[in-house]
């Protein structure tokens, strides 16, 4: 149900960094080379290269993300992205409620409704063969690496509350399955109900201090668990999607919302944030983390991407499916966990409105994408190249 803490997971190296901003201090002050070009060429598509600026990957979904330089990209997205969630269990007596349909049951939980997801922070460790004490039968070689959970102490005084901290093997093996005591359980996402596993839970006779931690954290009152994606029990991408014919595989995700992958510009972030300071002038710094897209890129002017259809990220291809329609998330600041009670979402419903399909309350900030392949590498700074444009219509669940 987790494992016990050392200073450094054993036989691992740290992999990726904690998120900053994706471009710093905005705009109280000067913000370096990316706002000098943005200002130079905004409204300017002509002849500015696409180029990926930052990568992040979400392994617990809705809490904080992890920053990479270079991700290797599979059917379901990035690698360690949304493999994760925490879980509340909704009318564990099983009365008659219609908020739901099939209400008893796992499902998954997000800053939608608790904010201070934002606020567990996260560390990927993977196998290190120069480690001095790697070996290929060491456990957290076995399990593909350690994701290190820290989350700040309920008990602590201070204003800034010193973090806790547990392990949980990323990967885990059958055999390692079975000594922590993981189980099985249908889960819903959405309108999915998959097999997932289960890590931990405060129904547990003997539940591990952290869950019952984050639980009373976040404010989660109904039995609370954290799930992993359970191998073989990936979720099928529709709507939208390329199909198998197409691809030659079907479209997959584990935790994700709705498909593998997300894309945002900076530009259009950048003509978001100039409108958002007439409303929200207490902002001092882009709202680009609070979208939560595993590519943002630079170069095109504000919503380019709104049109792409089919692209190039360095040597691989992806279909740019549809766009992303936006819900009351971004409105919850990435740095604490607090929630805005009505901005950016506001703004963005007054113009950004575009696809029929996503219906009159649903703005559009980002585009899904799903690789051509099940296997690839992107990395900061490669090149994108449009190779297809047209319509979009968002398809609802």
């Amino acid at each position: 149900m987790g494992l016990p803490h050392a200073n450094k997971p054993h036989a691992c190296k740290q992999f990726g960094s904690s998120p900053q901003p994706v471009y710093a201090s905005w705009p109280n002050r000067a913000v370096g080379k990316f706002w000098e070009r943005l200002h130079a060429h905004q409204g300017k598509h002509a002849s500015i290269a696409a180029r990926v600026n930052s990568l992040y990957t979400h392994p617990i979904k809705s809490c904080r993300a992890v920053k990479v330089e270079k991700a290797e990209v599979m059917s379901t997205g990035l690698k360690y992205d949304r493999q994760f969630t925490f879980a509340e269990l909704q009318n564990p007596e099983g009365k008659p409620n219609s908020a739901f349909s099939g209400s008893t049951g796992w499902h998954f939980v997000t800053q939608r409704k608790y904010g201070r997801l934002a606020n567990i922070h996260l560390e990927i460790w993977v196998p290190d063969p120069e480690s001095p004490d790697y070996s290929p039968d060491q456990p957290n070689v076995l399990s593909d690496g350690v994701l290190r959970v820290r989350y700040p102490d309920l008990k602590c005084d201070s204003r800034k509350p010193e973090l806790k901290i547990f392990d949980i093997p990323y990967c885990p093996t059958e055999d390692q399955v079975l000594a922590l005591g993981f189980t099985m359980e249908q889960l819903t996402v959405w309108k999915d109900r998959p097999n997932a596993l289960l890590i931990a839970s405060t129904t547990h006779t003997s539940p591990p201090e952290w869950i019952k931690d984050i639980q009373a954290y976040i404010g989660c009152s109904k039995p609370f668990a954290l799930f992993r994606v359970a191998t073989g029990h990936n979720r099928q991408v529709f709507r939208n999607a390329p199909r198998k014919q197409q691809l030659g595989y079907q479209s997959v995700t584990g935790f994700a919302d709705a498909y593998p992958l997300h894309i945002l510009g900076l530009s259009s972030v950048a003509d978001l944030d100039r409108k958002l300071v007439s409303v929200m002038p207490e902002l001092t710094e882009s709202t680009a983390l609070r979208f939560r897209a595993n590519i943002y890129f630079e170069g095109p002017a504000a919503f380019a991407e709104d049109t792409w259809k089919r692209i190039r990220i360095g040597q691989s291809i992806y279909y740019v499916a549809c766009r992303t329609t936006r819900c009351e998330l971004p409105n919850t600041d990435q740095r604490t966990g607090k929630k805005h009670l009505s901005q950016p979402s506001k703004l963005m419903r007054s113009y950004r409105n575009i696809d029929p399909g996503a219906g009159v309350s649903k703005a559009c900030l980002g585009m899904q994408m799903v690789p051509a392949a099940e296997w690839g590498i992107i990395k900061v700074g490669d090149e994108i190249e449009v190779l297809e444009t047209g319509a979009h219509h968002y398809i609802l669940q």
